[in-house]
C-alpha cells in the first residue's frame, strides 16, 4: 500500500484513506521523541563499543588455524563486523542531528520540501530528515537514501 497525503475528510472510492497528521509536535511529543532518540543512541553506543572490541581484539587479528577456510571466514566476519559499526556510528550521527534539530526548533520539517513529516513517520523513524511524500518520490526516481535522507542532500 503506497502513502499518500489525504485530509482528515478526504474518502476515496471503495478505500480507506490514510491520515497523515503535519503539524509540529508540542512540547511533550518533543520531549517523548528526545527521550525515545537518548534511548537508542545509549542502545548503539553500546553496541558499537562492543563490535569494535570484538573488531580490533587481539583475538580477532590471530588466525586460529592454517586452513584457508578458517582464515576466509574471519576475514569476512571482520568485514561484517566493521560494516555494522560503520552503519551503527552513521545512525548514531542521525540520531545527534535530530538532538540538535529539537535544541534548535526544526525538528520534524523536511529537508527537501519544507513540509512538517507526520508524526506517524517520525514515530517511526525519529531521526528521518525527509517527509514519505519525498521518500517515495526520490525512490520512483530511482535515487537512494540513507536514514531518510536523499543521498544530495546530506551534510
Amino acid at each position: 500500500m503506497k502513502l499518500r497525503h489525504v485530509n482528515a475528510t478526504e474518502k476515496s472510492k471503495g478505500e480507506t484513506p490514510v491520515t497523515l497528521h503535519h503539524r509540529k509536535p508540542n512540547k511533550k511529543e518533543l520531549e517523548e521523541f528526545r527521550q525515545l532518540l537518548l534511548v537508542r543512541a545509549k542502545q548503539l553506543q553500546g553496541d558499537v563499543d562492543g563490535l569494535e572490541a570484538e573488531a580490533f581484539s587481539d583475538e580477532t587479528q590471530k588466525v586460529s588455524s592454517n586452513h584457508l577456510a578458517d582464515s576466509s571466514f574471519e576475514q569476512y566476519e571482520q568485514e561484517f563486523t566493521l560494516s555494522m559499526i560503520e552503519n551503527e556510528t552513521e545512525e548514531l550521527k542521525e540520531i545527534s542531528r535530530a538532538l540538535e534539530k529539537i535544541a534548535t526548533g526544526t525538528f520534524g520539517e523536511c529537508e527537501a520540501c519544507g513540509i512538517d513529516i507526520s508524526l506517524e513517520r517520525l514515530r517511526v523513524m525519529p531521526y528521518t530528515r525527509i517527509c514519505i511524500h519525498c521518500r517515495s518520490k526520490y525512490e520512483e526516481e530511482g535515487g537512494g537514501e540513507v536514514y531518510g535522507v536523499h543521498p544530495e542532500r546530506r551534510v
